[in-house]
Parts: structure tokens; C-alpha cells; sequence
């Protein structure tokens, strides 16, 4: 498409874009998001983005050939933008649509599934961790928060769109694919659990994490093969992402002993 200025913030362009920043539903319908930032927007493979939205001080060159350019003023930005400093670039991005049926299974896999997570920097923060760890796939139920929000999207630092990513699932269906192919399941739960460092993780793995206050379902408790813990000395739970962090660093650690 043709590059073109736009001076105003009524243009059905920038309408788009504010409702992209705002609502979930617009984001689910048009099957977009938007990615905002220099770093960020530069991570980001151009053969995904729709167009990029820039202010005038931003050069061009630095960012695309081919892809459509749109040049706004500081001002029509700041209505665009979902930041309090905003970096004078944007790129309105494709969403990714992986599927259970159409993921291929990795050899000796390594997944992660998050069950109503709903803090967006938690995700946001669980994702960018699980990319850093060799995470094979991500599963998230309904009812965490939407992977594609501009506070999850900022909070992945990048690691979204390299990252495979299942949402919107029924934690019931998780667990039937797991069974399916036979992936060992550890549950992170405080009563009748493991620590986390007398377990093996060597084999096909797929740790699951609960929410924020209330950690994993009772469903979730019945279905999982192993519940694990993470030993503490004092105070009784660990901030989502921390936990996270501690448990998939220690499976990496076992399992990179056998790579």
C-alpha cells in the first residue's frame, strides 16, 4: 500500500489503532495487535506488520522497504499511543494462530501452561521467561489475560512473536493433548507436593502454574501426574513470574545435563 501523512486523529486509521490499544473484541476480530517502541518494533518480522504509524523525527529507512509507511504529527501520536513517553513508532502487527492440532510436538518436550494468569505484566513477564528457557509451547486458559494487550505485549520484551503461543484453551483440553502424547504433568501447588528439586524433569515435561491468588484449579490438582513446590523459608507464595522463573530454570538445569 501507498505511504500517506495523516493530520488528523478522527482519520478511520488512528480510530483503528485506538480501538486495537483499548478492546480485546477489536483485537480478536481483526486478528491484530499493536506493537509499540524502537527496540520493539524493530524485533518484529515485517512480513507480520500491517503498517507502521511514525512520527516525523523517525527515519524511514531504519525500519522497512516494502511495508506501508503512515507519518502522523507528535500530537496525533499521543492519541495513538499507549505510553506515558512515547517513542514516536508503531507497527500494527498480525496475530499468530497456532493451534493444538496443528502443533507439532518437539522431542523430549518442554511446555508450559498457565491457568488464569491475569495480571497482564505477570504474562507478559511468564512469556519473555519461557522463551529465555527453551520453552517448546505455551498454553494459556481462558480467563488469564488477553496475550495480545499492550501491557503483555510491552512486558515480553520481544518474545511474543518468537515465542508459540496457545490461548483461549479449556484447561481440560490441555490435559487431553498432554495424555495424548504422553507428557509427564507437574502442577506447582503448596499441599501434598515435591520440592522441586527432589523431581525429574529429564523426560517430556509440561509445568503448569496457577493464578495470581489462588494457584491451580482442583480440576487441575486431579488431572496433573506430579505437584511440585518450591521450598521457602518464610511467607507462603511466590509472586507468578518468580515461581516461573525458579521452576523452569531448575528443569533447564536438569535437562540441559542430557543435551
Amino acid at each position: 500500500m501507498q505511504d500517506k501523512i495523516i493530520n488528523s486523529a478522527k482519520n478511520p486509521i488512528i480510530a483503528e489503532v485506538i480501538a486495537l490499544q483499548k478492546k480485546k473484541s477489536t483485537r480478536n476480530e481483526k486478528g491484530l495487535f499493536v506493537v509499540e517502541g524502537l527496540r520493539a518494533v524493530k524485533e518484529v518480522c515485517e512480513d507480520d506488520v500491517r503498517y507502521f504509524i511514525a512520527t516525523n523525527n523517525i527515519c524511514k529507512a531504519d525500519f522497512t522497504t516494502n511495508t506501508q509507511w503512515i507519518e502522523v504529527s507528535d500530537e496525533v501520536f499521543k492519541t495513538i499511543s499507549d505510553t506515558k513517553t512515547p517513542q514516536g513508532i508503531l507497527a500494527v502487527v498480525q496475530q499468530k494462530n497456532f493451534t493444538l492440532q496443528n502443533l507439532t510436538q518437539a522431542q523430549n518436550s518442554f511446555y508450559l501452561v498457565l491457568e488464569n494468569i491475569q495480571d497482564p505484566g505477570n504474562l507478559g513477564t511468564v512469556i519473555r521467561t519461557a522463551y529465555s528457557f527453551g520453552v517448546d509451547a505455551i498454553f494459556i486458559t481462558k480467563g488469564s489475560a488477553d496475550i495480545y494487550s499492550p501491557k503483555v505485549v510491552r512486558s515480553t520484551m520481544g518474545a511474543l512473536w518468537n515465542t508459540k503461543i496457545i490461548s483461549n484453551l479449556e484447561i481440560s483440553e490441555i490435559f487431553d493433548w498432554l495424555n495424548q502424547h504422553n507428557i509427564s504433568t507437574y502442577a506447582t501447588d503448596l499441599t501434598n507436593s515435591n520440592p522441586i528439586y527432589d523431581v525429574d524433569f529429564t523426560e517430556k515435561v509440561a509445568l503448569i502454574i496457577g493464578n495470581e491468588a489462588n494457584g491451580i484449579s482442583q480440576e487441575t490438582r486431579d488431572l496433573a501426574t506430579f505437584k511440585v513446590k518450591i521450598p521457602m523459608v518464610g511467607g507462603e507464595s511466590l509472586n507468578a513470574s518468580i515461581a516461573t522463573g525458579i521452576c523452569l530454570y531448575e528443569i533447564m538445569k536438569q535437562r540441559a545435563k542430557i543435551l
